[in-house]
């Protein structure tokens, strides 16, 4: 009797490497802004700048990375990725600005190769048959281990601080670097398209097909919104109550949150296909950025539809590896999958800076610009459903 997919060793080697990245990762991820700001006496603008660096860094080095995937295999893209959370455990080690950016250019790197070789790994490891739950199960990990690393790391904050923490992030990581190196199995490479070039050459010719711009403006526009949200909702926490360890623990509750709705979509996606989980996603991310605007002043408020937003932000994301199966051609997934980080990375970095210059003049502007994203994300899953009615199963376009 043949194994289930999701039961076979390349996914679930997957899953337990993505949980344990993120885990050790995540104290940096949500908590950056509350020590440049707690420990550094700096202002949000500061810290959206150290995210500018690996952001900008992280969407550069996806394409390469990806096209690297195509080629030489999948499996060693990933585990040079693991680099990442030993960096960034630490940035909280230093105060230094010219430390602080020399890390996040490596964190950049790194997450361009996490990013390209870990989806790439993901579409190839499971058939289109699974990917709506394999989707969940990767992103799960990612979540999950997001969430149970705030907060096993509030504690740690309150009794030893920002630097200990770091370091036992960064000591993880090393022991997990050896670790996956051994637990993931190859993968064969994709065959690769005619264009040798590892850098953006070919792209053109990508960006003219309709699904394909459509595919991005999902990956951009909300991401936009989810680059503030993220910058934001834990800092105006800290600043609410004064205690970074609430921060850690909003972050904890609201990804444990998100995790459930990530199995759910995936169901879904797999169930009835993945269009109503695309469109209801898509209208929840914009009804939690509408609540932050009205309600962003509050602690309740920022608990409640922040928590919303990262559910349906979260949610969204699941369908994403679904499209990109669907929309990559042969030979082009490296490539897709990294061009699709790139301009998710483009669109944190847009959240990120804009949120952090427009905070101060309240928590309307920042917000309610990221609602008009969401808006713009809705239009293109709707644009991007009616392409394909016509060319799909009934299953594919419920």
């Amino acid at each position: 009797m043949p194994t289930h997919p999701l039961l076979r060793r390349p996914f679930l080697a997957l899953v337990i490497v993505s949980f344990a990245i993120s885990f050790l990762a995540s104290p940096l991820f949500a908590l950056l802004p509350v020590y440049v700001e707690s420990n550094l006496e700096r202002s949000p603008l500061f810290s959206a700048g150290l995210r500018t660096l690996f952001l900008i860094l992280g969407g550069i080095f996806a394409v390469p990375a990806g096209r690297l995937g195509d080629r030489l295999g999948i499996k060693w893209i990933y585990v040079l990725s693991i680099l990442g959370p030993v960096f960034a455990g630490f940035v909280f080690r230093s105060s230094d600005p010219l430390v602080l950016a020399s890390l996040c250019i490596g964190i950049g790197i790194t997450q361009g190769f996490g990013s390209a070789g870990g989806q790439s790994y993901l579409i190839s490891a499971v058939p289109s048959s699974a990917i709506g739950m394999a989707s969940a199960g990767y992103f799960l990990g990612n979540t999950l281990g997001t969430s149970l690393g705030n907060a096993a790391a509030a504690p740690f904050l309150r009794d030893i601080g920002f630097g200990a923490v770091g370091l036992m992030a960064s000591a993880g990581a090393l022991v997990l670097l050896l670790g996956a190196a051994f637990l993931l199995p190859a993968l064969t490479p994709d065959k690769p398209t005619a264009a040798r070039s590892l850098g953006l050459s070919g792209s053109g010719q990508l960006l003219r097909r309709r699904e394909v711009r459509l595919l991005l403006g999902i990956r951009f526009l909300p991401t936009c919104y989810w680059g503030g949200v993220t910058l934001l909702v834990p800092l105006l926490i800290y600043r609410h109550t004064g205690d970074p360890g609430s921060a850690a623990t909003y972050s904890a509750v609201s990804l444990a949150i998100a995790a459930g709705f990530q199995l759910l979509t995936g169901r879904l996606c797999d169930r009835i296909g993945r269009w109503k989980p695309i469109l209801v996603a898509a209208s929840g991310v914009t009804l939690s950025a509408v609540g932050l605007t009205v309600f962003g002043d509050t602690v309740a408020g920022l608990y409640g539809f922040g928590t919303m937003a990262a559910a349906t932000a979260w949610s969204l994301s699941t369908t994403m590896p679904g499209l990109l199966q669907l929309i990559a051609k042969e030979g082009e997934r490296g490539k897709i999958v990294g061009i699709a980080h790139l301009v998710w990375s483009a669109g944190m970095l847009t959240g990120n800076l804009g949120a952090g210059a427009l905070i101060e003049e309240g928590t309307v502007f920042p917000f309610g610009v990221g609602a008009l994203c969401c808006a713009g994300a809705l239009a293109c899953g709707v644009g991007l459903y009616r392409h394909y009615a016509n060319c799909e199963s009934p299953s594919d376009s419920a």
